[in-house]
Parts: C-alpha cells; structure tokens; sequence
C-alpha cells in the first residue's frame, strides 16, 4: 500500500492507496506532530508533497523511521509529466502548485487554470503544449484575517467566526469575513479574465485547497459553472510526479 501526504501550512491531508483502488484518507493539523496518520501497516511507499519548514518535515521523517520507511518527497523540476515548468529557476516553484499542475494538465489533456485555495489562493495556467504560463500568489482567508488582526488596532473579531457569503456585513466580524472572501473571488475572477487573453482555446477551471468549497459557493453562477472542484488534485499528482 501507498501512503500520499500533502502537508501545507498548517494541515496534512493523506490518503492510502492499495492494489489500484483508493482505501482511506483524512486530514489534520500538523502542528502538533504526526499523530493523526493512519496505521503505518502493510505501507510499502511513503510520497510526500510538503511546503512546510524543515522542522515539520524532519518530525515527519522521525515519525515514520520506526517503521523503517524512507519518504519520497516531490521535487519540483523544469519539466514533467508533459508540464514544462515557467520559472527560470523551478526549484524556486512550489512543489505543490507544480504537483497540482501536473495533475490538471494530466486530468484535462489541454489548456487549464489550477486555482487553489488554501493558506495562500494560488492560480497556475498550463497551455495546451503544457508550457506553464505563470500564475498569481495571493493572501487566503485566513492569512487575510490574522493580518488585519495583526497590522490593526479598530479591526478586532473573532478569528474563527464565519458568515454565510459576501453580503455586506453589519458588525465588524461580518465585514471581515465578507470582504475577504470577496477578494478571493475577485482574484479568481481576474485570474480567468486574464488566462483568456493568454491562451486562445477554450480552458479548463480545476479548484482545489483547503477553502475551495467556501470560495466556490460565492463565485457567480456563471463562472462556478465553468469550475470543477478537484478536492485532492495535489495528492493526484504525487502519482505523476513520483510514479
């Protein structure tokens, strides 16, 4: 069996896989080690895509050395699996935007934009060629919260507090939430706007990340339409990028 990690920021997401069928998966924040993983039992392959510190990588490594497994971790490089990477130097790319390309570009077979919300809002384009045509790197929801908390003094709310969509919000707790969603749907917005303009073919829309499903529900109908939510589209390129 197979064990597939994507650690981002703050949570691992993980799945197992065995005999060509998907058996479990789950999710948990990793900041106070690796306890949430399944059993290590019958895991014969350990891959990894990790944007965390060393420090969080090297917990993961002491975790599992008890069972003598050696992890694979995904490297990002200037080309595979048909994706030609855009940044001079790729390693400077990170590993999960490069694994989540290769899996949409590998998914649609043609032109797509990879949106992913989590920590950071991504965006990628591919071309129909697989050449990488760049993308954005935003603040995400909750990036966008404790920067507000931390840089002022009249903006305080509670953190965690969450409100339906973009409505106008009539406390501050409301106002926050709603304004930084409508960012991220404003951002997502442009991003299409802009891969339109640079890719002449029709293309696809793959969302994946952490807020994927809070950002989805407040884009316009006729723009969610156009997207498909791919929730472990980085856990999908691990198989290509680590075959």
């Amino acid at each position: 069996m197979i064990l597939e990690c994507d650690i981002g920021n703050t949570r691992c997401k993980w799945r197992v896989l065995g005999e060509g069928a998907e058996e479990t998966r789950g999710a948990f924040d990793c900041v106070d080690g690796f306890g949430g993983l399944p059993s290590l039992d019958g895991i014969r392959r350990v891959k990894v895509s990790s944007v965390a510190g060393s420090a969080v990588n090297e917990e993961l490594i002491r975790t599992l050395a008890s069972m003598k497994l050696e992890i694979e971790f995904a490297r990002t490089s200037p080309l595979k699996a048909g994706v030609e990477n855009a940044y001079a130097d790729a390693s400077k790319l990170g590993v999960d935007r490069w694994v989540a390309m290769i899996a949409g570009y590998n998914r649609c077979r043609g032109p797509v934009l990879v949106l992913d919300a989590g920590s950071a809002l991504t965006v990628d384009l591919v071309a129909a060629n697989g050449k990488h045509l760049g993308g954005y790197i935003t603040p995400g929801i909750q990036l966008m919260k404790s920067s507000l908390l931390a840089e002022t003094d009249g903006v305080q709310f509670d953190l965690h507090h969450h409100s339906s969509g973009t409505a106008f919000g009539a406390d501050t707790a409301n106002a926050v939430h709603a304004g930084v969603v409508a960012a991220q749907v404003g951002a997502i917005i442009v991003a299409i706007e802009e891969a339109g303009r640079q890719v002449s073919a029709d293309f696809a829309i793959l969302l994946t990340g952490g807020d994927a499903n809070v950002v989805y529900t407040n884009l316009p109908a006729s723009i969610s339409a156009r997207v498909t939510l791919v929730p472990e589209l980085v856990l999908d390129g691990l198989q290509l990028a680590l075959p």
